[in-house]
C-alpha cells in the first residue's frame, strides 16, 4: 500500500477546515504509487486527492509541479488542478510532510501506456507550453520558477516522444 504516513481523521478535519471543499464525508488511503501517501477524500461538494509528500520528494520542486498542473490544466489539459485553500495557497502542511489536494479526474490510467498514448500528451502539452515565453509561478504569485531536472521537463521542452509527434 502506498500510504507510509497515516492521517488521523481529527487531524484531517483540522487541516481541510482552511479549505472550501465541504465536510469531510469519507477517506481513504489508496493502494497505488510507491512515492507519496495519497488518499481518496470523499466531501459533501465531490472527490478530491489528498497528496503528502514524502521524503523522496524534494519540497523545493513541489510549487514547480503544482504551478505546472495549474498552468496545463487552466489550458485545457485534461489533468489534476491544484486546491487552493483559503490563503490562497495550493502547498499546505499535514502530519509533518507537505501536502496538497487536488480535483478528482473520473477514469482510470492505461496499464500499458504506448508510443500512441505518449504522442497525445505530448502534442496536447506542446500546443498548451511554450517555454520561456510562458514562464510558471508558483501558487502564491512569486517570481518564475525555475523547473527541477527531471523527464517531465524534457517531455515539455519540445523533446518529440515519436517520430509522428
Amino acid at each position: 500500500m502506498a500510504v507510509y504516513t497515516d492521517v488521523a481523521a481529527d487531524e484531517l478535519a483540522e487541516f481541510l477546515a482552511s479549505y472550501e471543499i465541504g465536510e469531510v464525508l469519507s477517506y481513504k488511503g489508496i493502494a497505488e504509487g510507491v512515492e507519496n501517501s495519497n488518499f481518496l477524500l470523499h466531501t459533501s461538494t465531490g472527490y478530491f486527492i489528498l497528496t503528502l509528500y514524502e521524503k523522496r520528494v524534494a519540497k523545493a520542486d513541489l510549487p514547480f509541479f503544482l504551478g505546472l498542473m495549474t498552468h496545463l490544466a487552466s489550458r485545457g489539459i485534461n489533468c489534476p488542478e491544484p486546491v487552493k485553500n483559503k490563503s490562497g495557497e495550493a502547498l499546505s502542511s499535514l502530519a509533518g510532510r507537505p501536502a496538497a489536494i487536488i480535483n478528482f479526474l473520473e477514469g482510470v490510467w492505461p496499464r500499458k501506456p504506448n508510443v500512441a498514448h505518449c504522442c497525445r500528451y505530448q502534442a496536447g502539452v506542446r500546443c498548451s507550453m511554450q517555454p520561456p515565453r510562458a514562464p510558471i509561478r508558483c501558487s502564491m504569485g512569486c517570481a518564475p520558477l525555475s523547473p527541477p531536472r527531471s523527464i517531465i521537463w524534457k517531455a515539455i521542452s519540445g523533446r518529440r516522444a515519436c517520430r509522428k509527434a
